[in-house]
């Protein structure tokens, strides 16, 4: 069992300057092949209106609010508090396999420091397996859907082999053609994307 966790931020330059704004956690169950959410959270900070206010008049919009749902209104109206939050996800994950798509993002520059100070065994990142696979396949013509295939290989070219990761949309689409959790539903949440990155892990057949 493998547990991936996703978050949704305020920025990409990780602590101290941005914050986690959600938080969702999947399980993925290697020897039944299930995948179910477990956790999932928006959270609050005692100065999170003056932060996010900051942020975008520094900064522009924050990306998470202008691509989903998810709203500074509706954190202060429905979020838990950071302690609150950081505890409990900290009981989940201790000592615990985890992963996610794009570890460097998710752990080093934000849960493996304060406030959140994760205690679990990093298994490998998603993204660098999805990346190799999907790229494998598309080498070989073996994408099913020809124009995301001519897509991928036209942006690895453009950005070099060694700089462009597949986006994890991407992967789900190639590694999911049965799309299993139905994309038009998503909304772009950490759980939603916790999950989705669960069917990506089990197509990859880790």
């Amino acid at each position: 069992m493998v547990l991936i966790i996703d978050t949704e931020t305020s920025g990409l330059k990780g602590h101290p300057t941005d914050r986690v704004l959600e938080i969702g956690i999947a399980e993925y169950d290697e020897r039944t092949g299930e995948v179910r959410g477990v956790y999932s959270s928006m959270v609050t900070y005692p100065d999170l209106k003056e932060h996010c206010e900051e942020k975008e008049r520094t900064e522009g919009p924050i990306w998470i609010f202008r691509y989903s749902d998810l709203s500074l209104e509706k954190i202060l109206a429905e979020g838990k508090d950071i302690s609150m939050v950081s505890e409990e996800v900290r009981s989940i994950v201790l000592n615990q396999r985890v992963t996610s798509y794009n570890v460097e993002f998710d752990f080093f520059k934000f849960l493996l420091d304060e406030p959140w100070n994760l205690d679990c065994i990093i298994a490998y990142d998603i993204m660098d397996l999805a990346t190799d696979r999907i790229y494998d396949l598309a080498d070989d013509d073996l994408i099913e859907d020809k124009e995301l295939q001519r897509r991928l290989l036209r942006e690895r070219e453009a950005f070099g082999q060694e700089d462009k990761w597949i986006r994890s949309i991407d992967a789900y689409r190639v590694l999911c053609p049965d799309d299993p959790m139905k994309l038009e539903k998503m909304r772009h949440r950490a759980m939603d994307d916790a999950v989705m990155e669960g069917y990506i892990l089990r197509a990859l057949e880790i």
